[in-house]
C-alpha cells in the first residue's frame, strides 16, 4: 500500500505544473519521506476547485463520524482506499460521487520484503518532476469543539509488474493519473471504472531506486 511519498516541489513548481494557485501556503511544508502515520498536511486538488492547491490531512475522516475518538481511529485505517470496493466502503462511497481530489507528489516508496529483511525503493516517474494520485476527500467537523478538518485518502490498485516485484507482499499501487486524466478524475460525470482511470500505470514510463 502507499504509506510514505515524497513532496519537494517548491510552490512556484506546482502552480505551474498543475495550473493551479496555492491556498494557505504557510501550511505547505515540502518532505523528502513523508510517512502517513504522522498525519501530515499535503498538497492537494479537489473537484470543487480545480484551480486551487489546497493543504488536506492523509487520513480520511468521514462527514459523518459521530465523535473524536472514532474519528482518531478511522484515520489510521484510511490512509489508502482499494479501488475495487469503493462503492461498497462507508468510508468512501459518499466521496467516490461527490468528492473527489488528485493527491500532489513527487514520487512514492515501497519495501520488499525477504524474510525478515525489508529493503525500500523509491519509485517515481522518468518524465515528470510532479504527478498525481488519485485521492478522494471529505470534510469533518468535531461536534465537540466545532473544529473543522479536511482530509483525504490515496486510491491504489493492482501492481504492474514492476511494482509486483518490489511490493511482492500486498502488490499493490497507487492510482497514478496522467495529465490528461487529471481532470477526468476531477469530474463527477466521468465514471472512473467504465473510463479505466484505475488502471495501473505503465511500468515503462516508471523508475525505481533501490535505496539500501
Amino acid at each position: 500500500m502507499c504509506y510514505t511519498i515524497k513532496i519537494d516541489l517548491t510552490r512556484e513548481q506546482l502552480e505551474l505544473r498543475f495550473g493551479a494557485k496555492i491556498d494557505l501556503p504557510d501550511n505547505y511544508k515540502p518532505g523528502n519521506k513523508i510517512s502517513a502515520f504522522s498525519l501530515p498536511q499535503l498538497p492537494v486538488i479537489c473537484n470543487d476547485d480545480p484551480f486551487i492547491i489546497r493543504v488536506f490531512t492523509w487520513g480520511l475522516i468521514p462527514f459523518w463520524v459521530k465523535d473524536a475518538n472514532l474519528a482518531r481511529d478511522i484515520r489510521m485505517k484510511t490512509f489508502n482506499a482499494k479501488s475495487e470496493s469503493l462503492g461498497e466502503k462507508p468510508s468512501f462511497r459518499n466521496s467516490l460521487s461527490r468528492k473527489r481530489c488528485i493527491v500532489l507528489t513527487s514520487g512514492f516508496y515501497e519495501w520488499h520484503t525477504e524474510g525478515n529483511k525489508k529493503t525500500p525503493y523509491f519509485i517515481g516517474l522518468k518524465d515528470q518532476t510532479g504527478f498525481a494520485l488519485a485521492g478522494l476527500y471529505d470534510q469533518w467537523t468535531n461536534r465537540e469543539t466545532g473544529e473543522i478538518i479536511d482530509t483525504f485518502t490515496v486510491i491504489t490498485t493492482r501492481a504492474n509488474p514492476m511494482m509486483e516485484e518490489i511490493h511482492n507482499l500486498k502488490k499493490r499501487m497507487p492510482v497514478i493519473l496522467t495529465p490528461g486524466t487529471e481532470q477526468k478524475w476531477l469530474d463527477l460525470n466521468i465514471d472512473p471504472y467504465k473510463d479505466n482511470l484505475f488502471e495501473p500505470y505503465p511500468e515503462e514510463l516508471m523508475f525505481a531506486e533501490r535505496l539500501a
